[in-house]
């Protein structure tokens, strides 16, 4: 059986820390699934992506531009290096710290510039994440300090790319969980970076949603995508 790749992102800026430590266990709970893969992206790695201009210029009504490159505008920013990775993957996670109540800037920098794979885009990139299954993390200093409001965000993100939302699974603990969540105080103040390893609870949730991420992957056979795959149904007169 052909791997799948699982691919993590995560949008803290601190190397090693809490979101780290949480993607990674839910990338290691996936990779048990047989038949799937992980990988990681660190976008505090790219500095250079540059915001999305709201230009259209990645969505010609006549789809006559030249399809080598997702964006047009930004043709050598890092988000090149990424866009191969999203058309590769089957099972995307996306990991951010709370801030201010949803995900950090540069998560939502990193969202903005997939507006190629949407229905929109030039050929090579249309519906570059369409049917694939997602999963989101959020890492806040609190309980109920923005944790579901952060997942939530993420959530719609994949919902508007038309992907397969899941939560943290059947476990029953922690249970109810529309996604991987954790929380470092007051356990922080005193561990630096690291205070989530003392949630036990969270870290159980982030585990449960890398392999319930996995495991939908394999049963729904989520894979990169063809766009002659999919025809557009009539617009409407």
């Amino acid at each position: 059986m052909e791997e799948r790749l699982v691919l993590g992102i995560c949008s803290s800026p601190r190397p090693g820390a809490n979101t780290d430590i949480a993607l990674a266990a839910a990338l290691e709970a996936a990779a048990e699934v047989p038949g799937i893969r992980t990988e990681t992206i660190y976008l505090r790695d790219y500095p250079d992506i540059r915001p999305c201009q709201g230009c259209y210029a990645c969505s010609p009504p006549d789809q006559s531009r030249d399809s080598k490159y997702a964006c047009p505008m930004h043709r050598d920013d890092d988000m090149n290096k990424i866009y191969p990775k999203l058309l590769e993957c089957s099972g995307l996670i996306l990991a951010s710290p709370v801030y201010f109540g949803s995900v950090t800037g540069t998560m939502k920098m990193f969202m903005d510039r997939t507006e190629p794979l949407l229905r929109y885009g030039a050929h090579n990139y249309k519906y570059g994440l369409r049917h694939k299954v997602g999963g989101g993390i959020a890492v806040g200093g609190n309980r109920n300090a923005g944790e579901e409001s952060t997942i939530q965000t993420i959530i719609n993100y994949f919902l508007i790319h038309d992907m397969l939302p899941v939560g943290s699974g059947p476990q029953r603990t922690p249970g109810c969980y529309i996604g991987g969540g954790a929380t470092t105080w007051p356990n922080d103040k005193d561990s630096g970076k690291n205070g989530i390893l003392k949630d036990a609870l969270g870290l159980q949730s982030c585990r449960n949603l890398g392999r319930n991420v996995a495991e939908t992957v394999i049963r729904v056979g989520a894979g990169p995508y063809e766009v002659d795959d999919f025809t557009c149904l009539s617009p409407l007169a």
